[in-house]
């Protein structure tokens, strides 16, 4: 038995049930999901909020947060685009040849099939 505690929330998980664990995962996704939603519906306004303060750096007691630039974006000449798709065909090529140096794990994936409101 092994007991996890997750931000003040408890989770008795039998590791000799795959059943309940693999349930567990699917509820935590579910809510992990719902969070994202969240998150998702109050950036705008905290990015308004952040903006308004005017400041690189907002130190809460919670949190430091900090303010960065996204990646730039170029738009580059003909010459250097074909260029580009001549490398990634040979990567292409070259990984059809050649196994993998590292990075092959197994991974197992949760796809939920429920529409969240």
């Amino acid at each position: 038995m092994l007991t996890t505690s997750a931000s003040s929330a408890m989770i008795d998980l039998d590791l000799l049930n795959p059943i309940d664990v693999i349930e567990t995962m699917i509820d935590l996704r579910i809510q992990l999901e719902q969070i994202e939603t969240q998150i998702d519906a109050l950036k705008l306004a905290f990015y308004a909020a952040c903006a308004t303060l005017n400041a690189e750096k907002i130190e809460r007691d919670r949190a430091l947060i900090t303010r960065r630039l996204t990646p730039g974006q170029w738009t580059y000449s003909p010459d250097v685009l074909e260029q580009e798709l001549l490398f990634k065909q040979l990567k292409q090529q070259f990984h059809k040849a050649h196994e993998p140096t590292s990075g092959r794990e197994v991974i197992w994936a949760v796809k939920l099939l429920l529409a969240l409101a």
